[in-house]
């Protein structure tokens, strides 16, 4: 069972390869960095969950595509998250991850083709700097993925809320999507390297506006969201839910 999840993860990460192979060929081929992108996700999240064995059931997926161009925030499980959330949302999106992952031989170039916003965590000043221009990106139409809590929590457990994605939704003006992972730690928790099959529920709250919002709200805001997430988890996997 080991070498099985062992050559499982190998091919998840191999799937990448030639997903982003195409996408440089069509960005060399048409000079657009989001259509070229598109393409690349779209074959990378055909055929990673089949690899890897995920099966998604997402009760009101509907507002995924109803609240574009969004902050879509996501509690942040496991390393599968990142093909999690492209299965989710499948275009016009890119994300905000760790400055470590720039240099990973795999999702590094994937993450810089597709335009991710890469941040320094042990550098807060650096960090809230970097995700200015993601704003602008943001207002221009395009979405943006981003784990509120920063790193992965252990099990289902959720951690503090850092305010780096809200401040980018309240820059921007455009409104939050909650996005609740119920499960996804039983594909691979925090510390294993090993991919495991398994159905992940997810539930898409409803979108938050931020037109109102403002520095001073700020911190209230936030715990109302959270309060949203630990409500949506205490009641465990969608009870009606679709596959994704």
């Amino acid at each position: 069972m080991v070498v099985i999840g062992f050559l499982r993860t190998v091919f998840v990460l191999a799937a990448v390869l030639p997903s982003l192979l195409v996408g440089l060929v069509l960005l060399a081929l048409w000079r657009d960095r989001r259509r070229a992108a598109n393409v690349m996700f779209g074959i990378w999240t055909r055929i990673g969950p089949r690899i890897a064995g995920i099966r998604l059931v997402v009760r009101h997926a509907e507002r995924i595509d109803a609240s574009r161009p969004a902050v879509f925030l996501f509690n942040h499980q496991s390393s599968a998250d990142i093909l999690i959330l492209c299965m989710l949302l499948r275009r016009d999106f890119t994300g905000v991850a760790k400055q470590e992952l720039r240099r990973h031989l795999v999702f590094g170039p994937a993450m810089a083709l597709a335009g991710a916003v890469f941040i320094d965590r042990s550098d807060r000043p650096k960090a809230i700097e970097a995700l200015r221009p993601a704003a602008d990106v943001v207002r221009g139409g395009l979405s943006i993925g981003i784990a509120p809590e920063g790193t992965r929590s252990t099990g289902a457990a959720l951690g503090p809320f850092k305010k780096g994605a809200f401040r980018l939704a309240l820059a921007a003006r455009v409104p939050i999507v909650p996005i609740v992972v119920h499960d996804s730690y039983r594909v691979m928790p925090r510390g294993s390297l090993l991919t495991r099959p398994a159905v992940v529920h997810v539930d898409v709250l409803e979108p938050v506006p931020t037109h109102d919002w403002t520095l001073d709200s700020l911190d209230a805001r936030i715990a109302e969201i959270r309060q949203q997430y630990l409500a949506a988890l205490g009641k465990g996997a969608p009870a009606l839910s679709a596959a994704r």
